[in-house]
C-alpha cells in the first residue's frame, strides 16, 4: 500500500534544493533560503512563527544570492534592530 507524502506544512524541516542553501538565525525565529527559481536564484526570508514570507529577492548569480542571504542573516541576528526598522 502506497503512503501519501506529508503535506508541506506537516514536515518538521524543509530541505533546500540540491544546489540551494537553508539557514536559520540564532534565535530560531526566521529562516533564510537560497534556491533556484524561474532561472534565477531566489533568496527568501520566512518567519517560522506563522510561516509568513518576509521578503524575497532574485539574483542572476548564485554567489550574489548567497551574499544577500548572509546579509539578511546578519541583520536577523542583531541584538538591536538596525536604524530605520
Amino acid at each position: 500500500m502506497a503512503m501519501a507524502s506529508p503535506r508541506r506544512s506537516e514536515r518538521t524541516q524543509r530541505r533546500p534544493a540540491p544546489s540551494g542553501l537553508l539557514m536559520r538565525n540564532d534565535a530560531g525565529t526566521h529562516e533564510v533560503e537560497v534556491a533556484k527559481a524561474l532561472n534565477q536564484w531566489a533568496v527568501t526570508v520566512t518567519s517560522l512563527a506563522d510561516n509568513r514570507t518576509i521578503c524575497q529577492d532574485f539574483f542572476a548569480r548564485r554567489w550574489e544570492a548567497v551574499a544577500r542571504a548572509e546579509d539578511f542573516l546578519r541583520l536577523l541576528n542583531r541584538s538591536e534592530p538596525p536604524p530605520g526598522w
